[in-house]
């Protein structure tokens, strides 16, 4: 079976959840869900989304080649007890070799290719974990896995920025050009999913003597809520030369 491996890079998926439907030049990106879960106040959190991927002029979309995605003003991170992994673990072993306290998520989707003439579709999926976990230098490596009909493993970077109001936290990605074959088409994504957060992950810390159990927080919701929901916004950057600058807003909780 064919394999291919690329060098640390960028992600390529993971910021696809917070775009809104948007189209420009030949690209589209149609945002399907995003939102958080629980969606309460001020409480810890996962984040979720899911999108589609599409070209004006033909199947396989021009490959993203830099997003960067803003989350809403308000969003915080508290990473304590949290654990980090290293890519050359990922990129040799693959995800069991990364602590399960540095876990950050899981995703997956569905990529595209030209090759011979023939349109080749293939899943894959996503493994998020901490590669830096220092405020002000938080990293995420994400490990994506596809096994049929190429075998492709990859390891990507992606960098939490803060940007200034209406956003905050938020993602920057350089993402490489992706040659499955040295034949085919550089590859591309027609669809992406993802949640984010630290549900189910607890660690022990030693409080006035007694060994303590604690659940790590990661994301947090903000304490407020403005009118029309937390706005949210994506910049994609095409390997055709298009940029396309998405805006939506994940709807306030219901009181």
């Amino acid at each position: 079976m064919p394999k291919a491996r690329i060098p640390i890079a960028a992600c390529v998926c993971c910021a696809f959840f917070f775009a809104a439907a948007a189209a420009q030049a030949e690209e589209t990106v149609q945002i399907t869900q995003a939102g958080f879960k629980p969606d309460r106040l001020g409480v810890p959190t996962n984040v979720f989304g899911s999108a589609n991927i599409g070209s004006t002029t033909g199947p396989v979309p021009s490959p993203i080649t830099h997003v960067n995605v803003f989350g809403p003003a308000g969003v915080t991170l508290n990473l304590a007890g949290t654990g980090t992994c290293t890519a050359a673990k990922l990129e040799n072993v693959g995800p069991s070799a990364c602590p399960k306290n540095s876990k950050a998520g899981f995703g997956g989707g569905e990529g595209i290719y030209e090759l011979a003439k023939e349109i080749v579709k293939e899943h894959f999926t996503l493994d998020f974990c901490l590669g830096n976990n220092h405020p002000g230098h938080v990293e995420l490596l994400i490990y994506l896995n596809g096994s049929t009909p190429v075998s492709i493993q990859l390891v990507f970077t992606a960098k939490v920025i803060q940007e200034p109001k209406p956003y905050g936290l938020g993602f920057s990605l350089n993402v490489p050009i992706i040659k499955v074959l040295p034949e085919a088409s550089d590859a591309s994504a027609t669809s992406s999913f993802l949640t984010l957060g630290a549900e189910n992950v607890a660690y022990f810390k030693t409080v006035h003597g007694k060994r303590t159990l604690f659940h790590v927080k990661g994301i947090i919701t903000p304490k407020t809520c403005p009118r029309g929901g937390w706005p949210v916004a994506s910049q994609f950057t095409f390997e055709d030369g298009s940029t396309v600058m998405a805006k939506s807003a994940i709807p306030c909780p219901h009181r």
